[in-house]
């Protein structure tokens, strides 16, 4: 009687059923994974967030289907702070990046149609594609010692089909940390003009870059463009998960692009962009964006550094280039031992919870993926005795 949309496993795996039975038992887990910041003692200010919803506009209904002029102002503005004029009328207001996504989807994508993601990435997108009967194609990304990840454009190129009508781009890729350099923002470009297809990128981690060269392509917006979506949101910006703020930017050739708007337009409206609660209190709430980001990036850089120290003269285990967001991704392919069974081990053993790079689809085993929000001294404390591990292995 159910869909098949979802008949997927829905068994937890062996790492979290062990995770589980710790817990139960009251055991101590230094838990590298977790990206939730409002549960990762930073400093909110708290007085300057909770007021801005004291607002009699909050008891008025006022449906606008790109959102309230008020929120895609306040959108407009953060753009104008990194140099960027955008119209705002190509701005669409959505509850989270989630629904960016389903909304795009349903805008570009007939069932079975395909759309292209990045390898590795997280995991959140093929479950988007499988709920609106969509198919994900990968393309992977390949790492060079020096210059960290880059997209096989060769490989992207193999995988398209007549059914490919988007390439999804995660800008820096989650758990990656590598941006879009300016070549291959061009080759993307190019890409979808001459196959007819539109390119999604994905900003949310955009603000938290710490190794960001002259080449690095920070944002989308403002770019040449044949039928692009610029997706971001308070989620990551300001550490803000709860307040369900996302937005599209839409850029590209005047005739698809206007297209692209009407059609988005009637799917906006058939399920309203959001709280009228959280839009009109979000200018002020992006006031709080440069405290909260000077907390979060300080301690990332920390963690970055610390790990970059640590790991640096370790034949075992290495720390892999990266240049933004919040996750680090940590290679132990010189142990030569199954990627699944050093992961379990490590919680078994050490009560030290990573996520294995299985989760992430990377294309080959002996990768592991931690959070650079984790508290600076449970991750020392981690690594310390992840390196334990080197010896009983």
């Amino acid at each position: 009687m159910f869909s098949g949309r979802l008949n997927i496993d829905f068994e937890p795996n062996q790492l979290s059923l062990l995770y589980d039975a710790k817990k139960a038992k009251g055991e101590n887990i230094f838990d590298l994974t977790s990206s939730n910041p409002t549960k990762l003692n930073f400093r909110y200010d708290e007085k300057s967030i909770l007021k801005n919803f004291i607002d009699k506009e909050s008891l008025e209904y006022n449906p606008d289907s790109k959102g309230l002029i008020r929120a895609r102002k306040t959108v407009q503005e953060y753009y104008s702070s990194l140099g960027k004029k955008i119209d705002i009328d190509d701005i669409f207001i959505t509850p989270s990046t989630s629904e960016a996504y389903s909304f795009l989807f349903k805008l570009l994508l007939n069932p079975g149609d395909e759309v292209m993601i990045p390898q590795p990435c997280y995991p959140l997108f093929e479950y988007l594609a499988i709920l609106d009967s969509a198919k994900v194609i990968y393309y992977p990304l390949i790492y060079e010692h020096k210059t960290g990840w880059k997209p096989d454009f060769k490989a992207l190129g193999d995988n398209i089909t007549e059914k490919t009508r988007a390439i999804i781009v995660v800008n820096p890729n989650n758990p990656a940390g590598s941006y879009l350099k300016s070549g291959d923002y061009l080759s993307f470009e190019d890409i979808c003009r001459k196959n007819n297809m539109a390119l999604i990128s994905d900003e949310v981690f955009s603000d938290f870059g710490y190794g960001l060269t002259d080449d690095t392509v920070r944002t989308i917006v403002g770019e040449r463009s044949y039928l692009s979506f610029a997706l971001n949101g308070f989620s990551k910006m300001l550490g803000l998960p709860q307040m369900k703020f996302g937005w599209i930017v839409i850029q590209g050739d005047d005739g698809v692009k206007s297209e692209a708007i009407k059609r988005l337009d009637i799917i906006s409206d058939t399920y309203l962009p959001g709280s009228s609660v959280i839009q009109n209190a979000s200018p002020k709430l992006l006031g709080t964006k440069d405290n909260i980001q000077k907390h979060i990036l300080g301690r990332i850089e920390t963690n970055y550094d610390m790990l970059q120290t640590k790991l640096l003269l370790n034949p075992d285990i290495r720390l892999l280039k990266s240049e933004g967001g919040w996750s680090a991704v940590i290679s132990f392919e010189n142990m030569l031992v199954p990627e699944e069974e050093f992961v379990y081990a490590l919680l078994e053993k050490k009560n030290v919870l990573v996520h294995p790079g299985y989760y992430y689809d990377f294309i080959k085993e002996g990768y592991a993926v931690i959070s650079l929000l984790t508290e600076t001294n449970v991750l020392e404390e981690g690594i310390d005795r992840m390196l334990t591990m080197c010896n009983d292995v």
